[in-house]
């Protein structure tokens, strides 16, 4: 069964007309999106395609083995084929060969007919939650171009198109999309380049490309997704986040988020694992459009024989899809300088080269890409706690003609493979829980800005901006410089602050905290006084760079306040929080309120420096890892009624939590649930949904009014879960506290300004005269001598 995006069915893309193939907005063509099909995932189902069939992970020790293995087996799973471990989809019928030809195996799915129809339910079953959200929700996805809901589920290829489609029709200004080209079987190509506005010195035209693409390979669902996050995220960040604006107003990032669109639907429609396009070879069908591009195409690692997985076509670029995305990028020119073919599994981050056992990267670009794939995974571990590891391709196998030996080979361009998660087949391999989507699009979120920038930019400077200061207190902040086409110069780092938006900005030499971080102190300012800062640094030859990158003429601003405490729970007593819910189904790792007993997955310690004592998932070490962790579904830790009424909106609610699911055999499948409740429970409203895993205590602060109406009747719930088969799930919640954030308003301050100037006097003034009860200053009932002289001492302590 073939499906068309030519076929007009039912789903429409919001706004049609959008901009055109061209490398620059301002030269943008319209173009015509046209209608595409979707699936009815409520009555539809595919075939059965593999019955008896199993995934299985081999180590295989010769050649000779290898290609017996190779011969017994329906798919390779593994991105790459070679002596040693493969992961391999076979006929169980045929697991018994393997013990006659000495090839020792690891069962990893045994029923894939099993569990392909368990997920293909579960995708349905999310389907028909969300479709009908949709038609009982007045505000429709439309008017916002970020949807983190969105990536609950996986998306087909005409809900994917319809995602971009909007992005573009919601943010013209930073986003157009463009139809770069057909399939083999005439399915439209599509991108989106994404750019800041043009500015004077600094056209976006000019500015350099950045090319991302996902699902080369059609079953490599988790790309599509992670690809159209990048392409939601970075948009819907532009005007808040300074750091992703400097990356836009600098570069342009083109996405291409279903490389291989026929491949894809017949994923969708018929075979769930299917790897290459959709040509038709006579007698076998598809071509591995990785193994077709055309710097050193036809050797290690890629096949002759056209039933073969890696089946690398008649000839380079014989494929329409790659031939695509090569015009593409040959489009920009000199001003394409970086790559990312984003595929999956493995969570491995490979550069180029990768065509040939013992080809060896040139240096200096063996210690750049080295170096560089180190940072990103880094980058994602901070974030996260998953670990990708960073090796040179042809360390996992050889394959050539793939598209980052040709962007680096060919074009010269940083060129990277990313392995997205999970770390293994398991059961999950190519085909995850959805809950694995989210999650592995943030993490990469953050690897992407730093590989924007490593490429593009001859030095990054990135900080974590401060909204909120103590006042009358220094407050340390932290600045992170690192290089990128250029080396900086590490005694260049400078804090420029002042206080108010009049004056000079006064430089702070920033002292070294080591691996290009940077620290300095914002200076103590009064109440309610904006303090006005930006951070500069240079290159050793001298080129020097702000961020943000406009510098003084729009500077970050950290407003000082005073925090007073309203409401502490340290959880070293007993103050009435309540374990359970009717929904909960958890067999263990129930929530417990005790000294927790270390383990690899959860804390030693509370946080109170001076208690011993948090609310913890069981809490207990008990005889392994996943002994006393959470199963079997969810667990609820709910406070008692919290007071938000004494400081109104001013209130926020702040909490020490611990989450930690990156182990196990299927990590990171799971999430804990928090959220918000104004009517002792009545109603929730969702605070944030925990997926990190820093392998700490972590801050989290909110200003209840963003939520929820600050009431007296505040509850806060933590929902830790695992629904996941075979993830290590513990939590941990402590110090939960509501404190006033503000200044106290001064009685002098009449007409409420935050100024005592002459007309708060003009204003005592004329309320005295007509005995008006603000001049009751003392609050006797009399107005004499006393009430003035209240007045002045509160105006001259102002």
């Amino acid at each position: 069964m073939r499906l068309s995006p030519k076929q007009s069915i039912h789903l429409f893309l919001a706004a049609g007309l959008l901009s055109g193939f061209s490398t620059s907005h301002a030269n943008a063509q319209p173009i015509a999106l046209p209608e595409m099909h979707r699936l009815d995932l409520q009555t539809f189902r595919p075939q059965e395609r593999y019955p008896n069939q199993s995934i299985i992970r081999v180590r295989t020790n010769s050649q000779a083995q290898l290609d017996a293995m190779l011969k017994l087996s329906e798919s390779v799973w593994s991105e790459r084929v070679g002596i040693g471990l493969l992961d391999v989809q076979i006929k169980r019928e045929y697991l018994p060969m393997l013990t006659k030809l000495a090839i020792p195996f690891e069962m990893m799915i045994e029923d894939l007919q099993a569990h392909t129809d368990a997920n293909w339910d579960r995708i349905a079953q999310l389907d028909k939650q969300a479709l009908e959200q949709l038609d009982h929700d007045q505000n429709q996805r439309g008017a916002s171009v970020h949807d983190e809901s969105w990536f609950s589920n996986y998306k087909q290829f005409a809900d994917v198109i319809s995602y971009f489609n909007n992005i573009a029709a919601v943010r013209p200004d930073l986003a157009s999309m463009a139809d770069v080209g057909d399939s083999i079987q005439s399915n439209d190509i599509y991108a989106i380049t994404i750019s800041g506005p043009d500015a004077p010195g600094n056209a976006r035209a000019d500015r350099p490309v950045v090319l991302w693409h996902g699902t080369t390979h059609a079953r490599e669902w988790v790309g599509t997704m992670a690809v159209s996050y990048l392409a939601s995220k970075f948009v819907d960040s532009y005007d808040t986040d300074p750091r992703v604006k400097d990356i836009l107003d600098s570069s342009r990032i083109v996405i291409v988020p279903v490389t291989n669109p026929d491949g894809y639907l017949f994923t969708w429609s018929d075979q769930r694992f299917w790897r290459k396009n959709r040509r038709n070879n006579g007698g076998s069908i598809g071509v591995d459009i990785n193994r077709n591009w055309g710097y050193e195409w036809g050797g290690e690692g890629a096949s002759t024989n056209p039933s073969d997985d890696t089946y690398r076509g008649a000839s380079a670029f014989s494929e329409p899809e790659t031939s695509a995305i090569r015009d593409l990028a040959l489009s920009y020119g000199d001003d394409l300088v970086a790559h990312i073919d984003y595929h999956t599994y493995s969570q491995l981050i490979l550069w180029p080269f990768g065509y040939a056992t013992g080809v060896i990267t040139p240096e200096p670009d063996r210690t750049f890409y080295d170096n560089l794939a180190t940072d990103l995974s880094n980058e994602i571990l901070s974030f996260s706690g998953v670990f990708y590891d960073p090796i040179q391709s042809v360390d996992l196998y050889p394959a050539a003609g793939d598209s980052s030996d040709w962007f680096y080979g060919q074009l010269g361009a940083k060129s990277l493979t990313f392995e997205l998660r999970p770390s293994s087949g398991g059961l999950d391999g190519f085909d995850p829980p959805p809950a694995t989507i989210l999650p592995t699009a943030q993490e990469n979120f953050e690897a992407a800005k730093l590989f924007v920038e490593r490429t593009t930019q001859l030095i990054s400077l990135s900080a974590d901006p401060i909204e909120f200061v103590s006042a009358n207190t220094p407050t340390p902040i932290t600045l992170t410089v690192l290089d990128g086409i250029a080396t900086h110069d590490t005694s260049s780092a400078t804090l420029l602050v002042r206080i108010g938006s009049s004056g000079i900005f006064i430089g702070v030499p920033m002292s070294s905290i080591g691996s290009g971080s940077y620290s300095a102190d914002l200076p103590p300012a009064p109440c309610n006084a904006a303090i006005e800062y930006y951070f500069e640094a240079s290159t050793t030859l001298g080129d020097t760079r702000a961020f943000p990158a406009s510098g003084g003429s729009s500077p970050l601003i950290a407003l000082a306040q005073e925090f007073n405490l309203i409401e502490l729970h340290t959880m070293e007593t007993d103050t009435g929080w309540t374990v359970g819910d009717a929904t909960d189904t958890a067999t263990t790792g129930v929530w417990n309120r005790m000294n927790p007993q270390a383990t690899d997955a959860q804390p030693e310690d509370d946080h109170t420096i001076d208690g011993t004592i948090c609310w913890v998932t069981d809490g207990n070490a008990g005889t392994g890892l996943g002994d006393r962790d959470i199963d079997g579904g969810a667990t609820t830790l709910t406070s008692p009624n919290l007071d938000a009424i004494a400081a109104g909106d001013s209130s926020e609610l702040i909490y020490w939590r611990w989450y930690s699911n990156n182990s196990g055999a299927s990590p990171n499948e799971d999430s804990m649930r928090v959220e918000i409740s104004n009517d002792i429970g009545h109603t929730w409203t969702l605070l944030e949904l925990v997926t990190e895993n820093t392998g700490q205590w972590t801050e989290k602060r909110f200003r209840i009014a963003d939520f929820v109406e600050p009431t007296d009747m505040v509850r806060v719930r933590f929902i830790a879960s695992d629904f996941g088969s075979g993830s290590i799930v513990e939590a941990g919640v402590d110090d939960l506290r509501i404190e006033s954030v503000g200044c106290p308003i001064n009685p002098a301050d009449l007409n409420n300004d935050g100024t005592l100037d002459f007309f708060d006097v003009s204003a005592f003034l004329s309320a005295f005269s007509a005995q008006n009860p603000i001049a009751d200053f003392n609050n006797d009932g009399v107005f004499n001598f006393f009430d003035v002289s209240a007045f002045l001492s509160a105006f001259s302590n102002g």
